[in-house]
């Protein structure tokens, strides 16, 4: 068993390391010399000295927001491309597509029935403003209508249900 010995260093400054890897990358070692001490129940961050919060998150955009549906994207982008497909005639109707993917038609038609979302409601999705309850199972399982508002109304239902 391989053991290394772990080791605690209370002081130092703050720096960090580039080691570079076969493929061209490199990895970053940081060193952040700080101690955890037990404070009654809880342990606590101690940072070194001079250092008042050693500990603070930084507000930040993240690149995939917690909104988004990654399953939804990638259903919506199937559905647009399907129906380019369709629409510049690489393929005769849903079947040849359903062959191609290794899918059901059913797979395939109910995925299609999506390509007529309203463009807000796409553009919800990818930029993850839709509600959390609102995700792809339930797009496939409700069949948007056809009708844009009434769309829009079946959303907000879905973002009433949580």
């Amino acid at each position: 068993m391989n053991q290394t010995s772990k080791k605690l260093i209370p002081t130092g400054q703050p720096h960090e390391r580039r080691h570079p890897l076969q493929d061209g990358g490199v990895k970053i070692t940081t060193f952040v010399p700080l101690q955890f001490r037990k404070r009654g129940l809880k342990k606590v961050v101690v940072g070194p000295e001079g250092v008042a919060n050693p500990v603070s998150v930084n507000a930040s955009v993240p690149a995939i927001t917690p909104n988004q549906d990654t399953f939804l994207l990638k259903t919506l982008g199937r559905c647009y491309y399907w129906q380019h497909l369709l629409d510049s005639g690489v393929v005769a109707n849903t079947v040849e597509i359903a062959a191609q993917e290794g899918l059901s038609k059913i797979t395939v038609n109910e995925t299609l029935r999506l390509a007529s979302l309203a463009p807000d409601i796409a553009d919800a999705a990818l930029h993850g403003t839709l509600p959390r309850t609102v995700s792809r199972y339930l797009f496939l399982r409700a069949a948007p209508p056809l009708d844009w508002d009434m769309q829009r109304e079946m959303i907000a239902s879905f973002g009433r249900q949580v």
